[in-house]
């Protein structure tokens, strides 16, 4: 069973065993301003704080949303709002010192503009289902390391719990139990000793794994995160005037860092297809609720079925970016799981050497991966499963999600 802890602000909460998170209200942002400033101007400045929020949650890569692009986005900004609404706040706001009224403008755009403005900028459009990253956090406080947890929270995890979210990563932190403790220590975590804290994680069962460490000596604050996304590992500088710095900084490179696997530029030039196989797919229901879920994967275009049988379906998939984009985002949720491709007749005899299949077999192979236009959903046909090929993945309906 997979155990996760997720952090938000201040508290810990227990959350379901499901590897992707779907990460809500990607197109909103709550904006706090004085309320000493007309409501024409508060308006304004909400919305431009707000449409700098949302591209950066979006896109997840915050160094691109800055100069002229940013001041673009801020002009157009309040014809992309689809609904605004102001409230009063029961708390006061500080401002030069003081403590004054403030209003809180929540802000909600229209998903197709920001997209559109993304893509006309060449920058990628991040779904809403992403990956789960559990945290090891380690402080040192002139000398004394300490890890932190869930059984052992820390200001470091607080702030960089209020910080991802902003950037729509779903963050985790270790229970810090007697498993924990046996498994991994402080000093582990902060060498990046990457076999130690991989292990460790592995009850956790996350999409991804980031370490981070963080230095507060004789005033000066310094720190390093360490990203580990399957196979692939990353390393960052951080440095800022306070940990809310850091943490932001580590937000923001955690978000980049996934935007880059699991995100893609939404244009025809970055534009692919290719089949995937799925097998065990016994009824229509099950059918749709894997073109919904292929649907729903934020580099996929379109989906429509090519070829039905009594256990199986294959789908054409169109896609945005290369097909590894699409590969790790389904492994992000437990609906589908990889297969080995069939041995079909046709394999087994041209691995004995014997002739290729004859032109009848191939035009109807080629017809089956070229159809422009997508066939009945619900037909289908007793004939052989596809055979392998460098424009098909094969994957195993597992019946749930």
């Amino acid at each position: 069973m997979k155990i996760r802890i997720f952090l938000f602000l201040i508290s810990i909460f227990y959350v379901s065993m499901a590897s992707a998170v779907p990460v809500k209200d990607l197109y909103r942002a709550s904006i706090k301003l004085p309320a000493t400033e007309s409501e024409d101007q508060m308006l304004s400045d909400a919305f431009s704080q707000a449409v700098e929020q949302v591209l950066v949650r979006v896109s997840g890569d915050k160094a691109a949303i800055t100069g002229d692009l940013l001041q673009e986005a801020q002009k157009a900004a309040p014809t992309w709002v689809a609904q605004h609404s102001v409230t009063s706040l029961k708390d006061l706001l500080p401002l030069n010192g003081d403590l004054v009224a403030g209003k809180q403008v929540n802000v909600f755009f229209y998903h197709e503009s920001i997209d559109q403005f993304l893509t006309q900028h060449n920058l990628p459009v991040w779904g809403n289902n992403r990956p789960s990253v559990l945290v090891w956090a380690v402080d040192d406080n002139n000398g004394v390391r300490t890890l932190s947890g869930a059984n052992s929270p820390s200001p470091l995890l607080n702030d960089l719990a209020a910080s991802s979210t902003n950037y729509g990563v779903p963050i985790y932190a270790p229970l810090m139990d007697s498993v924990d403790a046996a498994a991994i220590s402080p000093s582990d975590v902060w060498g990046f000793f990457e076999d130690t804290i991989k292990s460790a994680s592995q009850r956790y069962q996350t999409d991804a794994i980031a370490a981070l460490r963080v230095s507060q000596y004789a005033g000066s604050l310094t720190g390093n995160l360490l990203m580990i996304i399957g196979n692939d590992t990353k390393q960052f500088s951080l440095t800022g005037a306070n940990l809310q710095d850091l943490a932001d900084q580590a937000s923001a490179d955690m978000a980049k860092a996934l935007s880059e696997r699991y995100a893609a530029v939404r244009n025809s030039a970055s534009e692919s297809r290719l089949d995937l196989s799925v097998s065990g797919v016994t009824n229509y229901a099950a059918m749709k609720k894997i073109q919904q879920y292929l649907e729903s994967v934020g580099v996929v275009r379109d989906v429509y079925v090519v070829k039905a049988t009594k256990d199986s379906v294959v789908f054409s998939v169109a896609i945005n970016g290369d097909k590894q984009k699409l590969l790790d985002s389904i492994m992000l949720s437990s609906l589908l799981q990889a297969d080995t491709p069939p041995v079909t007749q046709t394999s087994a005899l041209q691995a004995d050497g014997a002739e290729v299949p004859s032109a009848d077999t191939v035009d109807t192979a080629q017809q089956a991966s070229t159809t422009s236009q997508a066939p009945d959903p619900v037909s289908s046909t007793d004939s052989d499963a596809p055979s392998a090929s460098n424009n098909i993945e094969y994957f195993k309906y597992s019946g749930a999600q």
